[in-house]
Order: structure tokens, then C-alpha cells, then sequence
């Protein structure tokens, strides 16, 4: 199975029939217009314009009878339906349309006789007349099913899981209709379901790999204090240096672990309060002028000094600035420049563009779309930081995001962090309806982008540079 888009609305048999004729009439009637008016100015012959209009007529009533087996008895608000309107096709055609999840029925010889709307958009049948199931469904075990419930070999409800992509799973539940002998399919997503369990199973496996590290180091040295190193206490100094950067890092990671579950657990539940921009993002830049001031890194802010209203959650946004921020310091030389640079913008995709399609020739992924509403232009805010750094290797641009992923290799060697920090900002963007990106040039630097809807009512251009 594939997701198609949804088929255009399509009319119900009797009218689309009564439709098509009036078409052809209307066809006819110009046909034979044009050559009344040629016989009368003497550019054809009498003789030769009867023949030409017999000759069209026997065309257009041929093609009319021959296409209109092909037209699909549907309704413009019900469920697909290619069955017989007796009592009891109209009652599955409603209960079809009743079913929140794509269904389907097939009959007796396997062919598709009605469907609801959710099933047309993940279908290959685009109007199709009464098309065969094994022309529609790609799975072999879902057709072998279907095949033995209409046989009567399979007694009640059978389920079998379809694998309809590298990452897409549907449970398909295949039952008998009583009095037709006519099979019901109902598709159910397990894909959502399947990428969180996948998801438990990676982050307990990698927070436990994580936490692992400094517990051995902490639970090594302490053994090495009270055995061979036990009278050795010029040594501890250094073994408790090591020790507290450890306990440290550990700390780090629980307390980005807390975060970012904090984060999750209500990333459903949209923000609410009315918060500045402008102003949050010039207080985490002070915040980290310190760290840039001991590694002699400029911080250019650039930016105007007016507000840009937006309905977010003040700390977490201040944490998505200060991440970005803090990664963008950490990758720089000494002496380099970090470049802060914010706005806002007429849309989402205005928006879009300035945050993470500024250099012409450069790398670039989306980490976390954020279209916006369909043809509705929503004002926005953007941020781009950009650093002087060794840049991202392309091949790890895709990773970017994922817990515990660091490209140390490719930004300078041995960086330390929790690999967590663009996790928890793709998060905190996702709760705000944001987007994240990412654009690099090897050797020159990188640049992390991120936008948001701005607060309603505000009437955007895009400023700043």
C-alpha cells in the first residue's frame, strides 16, 4: 500500500451520467453548426456534410456508451461505493462511512465494491471501477487473508501487520460480513506506536551507555584511592580533579534528561503567555557574553531593538537561544566571531529563509519542518546563529537532533556535552509549532536557524540583518 493524495471529489452515477450527456449534446450541436454554415456558404457539399455529421454522431454515441462503464458510482460526501443500492449495501456503505479508520469491502470475486474517504487517501483507486484487491494492496499476506475469510477458513476478526515502507506498519483486521459474504478490511497505523517504542528502546539504551561512562570512572578511581594508590596522596588531588568532572557530566546529563522529559510530556500543550523576542534573546546572549569574553570570541548581536511579540514559553525558548548559542562558543576558535542575528518575517517560509538559507553555496537540511498554516501567511519570528567553526560533514547533517548524536569528528575533535542539547531545541520548537535547521560550509563555519509563529495580531516585515 501507498498514500496517494485524496481523488477529487466525484458525483454521484446518475448525475454524472446525466452530465456527460448534456456534454456530448452540446458537442454535437457545435459539430454540426459549423458544418450547416459550411454547406450553406458553399465550402462543403450537401452529400459530404450528411456524411460527416453521420460519421460523428456514430462516434460520439460509441465513445459515450463505451466510456460510461468506466464512470464510479460514488457520492460526493459518503463513502466510495460500486455496490447495488439495495437496504443492505446502503447499511455498510454507511457504517463504512461511519469508521473514523480507512476501510474497505471486497466481494466475492476480490474486487473493491465500496471504501471510505481515509481509505481513498492511502489507496491506489482513484475511481476506479469495482478495481481487483491484488491490483490495490501490495501485501501478499493481507490478500492471502482476505482471500481465506471470504472462503470461510478463518473464523471472527484475523490481523495481519503490513509493512508498507521502510518505516511504515499498518495492522489490517480482516472479518467476514454476515448475509454478503462480502470481506471487511480495516487499516490501522502502527507506525506512530512503532517509532515511539523504538524511541523508549534507543534512549534507555543510550542513557544508560551515557550514565555508564562516569560511573565506571567514579567507581575506577575510588578503587585506585583505596588500594594501590591508598599512600599515594600526591596522586588524589589529580584522581579527584578527574573525578568532579565526571560527577559533573553526570549531572549535566540527568538534569538535560529531566529537561527534555519535561519537554515531552507536555509538548502537546501549546504555549500561552505573550513574551518578547527581541528580549529574550538579547538576555541569553548577555547571559553568555562571559564564556565569549574568555575565549576572546566576538558576539555580534544584529538586530532591532523593537519587540517582537510572540506566545511562548519564556524559559524554553531562553534554553533553545542559550543551547544554540552555547555550541555555536564551544565550536569557535579563540578569536573568532559568533554572529546572532534575528527578525521577523511575513510567513513561515519568509521565515524560513532567513534563518537557514542565508549563503548561496552551502549544506543545509531542515531538522524540524514548520509550514505554517496552508495559503494563510502567518507572521513570524526567525533566529540565526552563526559560528566560524570547522563546519558539519554532510553525512551527519540528517543525525543532527537525534539524543546523544554528536558529530565531534567533524567539529573539532573531542567536544564535551551531553548530546543532548539539539534534542531538547528540537523539542522545545516543536511545542512552540517552530522549525529547526542547520546550514554549513566545511571549513568556514556553521549556522543553526530556528522560527516561530509570531503573537496574533501583529503585522510582520521582515527586519533585521
Amino acid at each position: 500500500m501507498n498514500r496517494v493524495d485524496p481523488s477529487d471529489v466525484r458525483l454521484p452515477g446518475r448525475s454524472a451520467l446525466t452530465r456527460r450527456a448534456r456534454d456530448f449534446v452540446v458537442v454535437g450541436l457545435c459539430f454540426s453548426a459549423v458544418l450547416f454554415l459550411l454547406a450553406v456558404t458553399g465550402e462543403l457539399g450537401w452529400i459530404e456534410a450528411i456524411t460527416a455529421f453521420a460519421v460523428s454522431v456514430s462516434v460520439v454515441v460509441a465513445y459515450y456508451v463505451g466510456s460510461a462503464a468506466f464512470l464510479p458510482v460514488s457520492s460526493p460526501s459518503g463513502p466510495q461505493s460500486t455496490s447495488p443500492e439495495g437496504p443492505q449495501d446502503q447499511a455498510i456503505a454507511q457504517v463504512l462511512q461511519a469508521l473514523p479508520l480507512p476501510a474497505l469491502e471486497v466481494d466475492l470475486e476480490g474486487r473493491i465494491t465500496g471504501f471510505n474517504p481515509p481509505a481513498d487517501m492511502i489507496l491506489h483507486l482513484e475511481g476506479r471501477y469495482k478495481p481487483h484487491a491484488s491490483a490495490v494492496i501490495r501485501s501478499p499476506a493481507l490478500l492471502s487473508a482476505i482471500e481465506r475469510t471470504a472462503k470461510g477458513e478463518e473464523a471472527g476478526i484475523m490481523s495481519v501487520e503490513v509493512n508498507s515502507g521502510p518505516d511504515e506498519t499498518w495492522r489490517a483486521n480482516v472479518s467476514l460480513l454476515q448475509g454478503t459474504g462480502h470481506t471487511l478490511v480495516m487499516l490501522e497505523d502502527l507506525t506512530p506506536v512503532r517509532r515511539a517504542a523504538r524511541a523508549r528502546s534507543d534512549f534507555l539504551a543510550n542513557a544508560s551507555h551515557e550514565l555508564r561512562t562516569p560511573l565506571t570512572a567514579l567507581s575506577g578511581f575510588i578503587e585506585t584511592m583505596r588500594g594501590p594508590a591508598k599512600d599515594d596522596k600526591a596522586s588524589w588531588d589529580r584522581f579527584l580533579d578527574i573525578m568532579a568532572g565526571e560527577s559533573e557530566r553526570m549531572s549535566r546529563l540527568i538534569a538535560d534528561l529531566l529537561s527534555l522529559s519535561r519537554i515531552e510530556f507536555s509538548e502537546h500543550i501549546a504555549p500561552s503567555e505573550r513574551e518578547d523576542f527581541t528580549r529574550i534573546v538579547r538576555d541569553a546572549a548577555e547571559a553568555l557574553q562571559p564564556i565569549a569574553d574568555d575565549r576572546s570570541i566576538t558576539l555580534d548581536i544584529r538586530g532591532d531593538a523593537a519587540a517582537l511579540p510572540v506566545i511562548a514559553h519564556r524559559d524554553e525558548v531562553v534554553q533553545v537561544v542559550e543551547n544554540l548559542l552555547t555550541n555555536a562558543l564551544k565550536y569557535s576558535s579563540a578569536g573568532g566571531r559568533v554572529t546572532v542575528s534575528y527578525g521577523d518575517a511575513a510567513s513561515m517560509a519568509d521565515a524560513r529563509g532567513m534563518a537557514g538559507q542565508a549563503w548561496p553555496e552551502s549544506d543545509r537540511m531542515t531538522l524540524l519542518p514548520a509550514g505554517g498554516r496552508p495559503g494563510v501567511p502567518d507572521p513570524s519570528v526567525w533566529l540565526r546563529i552563526e559560528d566560524q567553526g570547522p563546519g558539519i560533514e554532510r553525512e551527519h547533517l540528517p543525525r543532527l537532533g537525534e539524543r546523544f548524536y554528536r558529530a565531534d569528528q567533524s567539529r573539532g575533535g573531542k567536544i564535551t556535552g551531553t548530546g543532548l542539547g539539539l534534542a531538547i531545541v528540537k523539542h522545545i520548537m516543536a511545542h512552540h509549532r517552530g522549525g529547526l535547521s542547520v546550514e554549513t560550509r566545511m571549513g568556514e563555519g556553521s549556522a543553526f536557524g530556528i522560527w516561530m509563529p509570531a503573537a496574533p495580531g501583529r503585522t510582520a516585515g521582515t527586519k533585521a540583518v
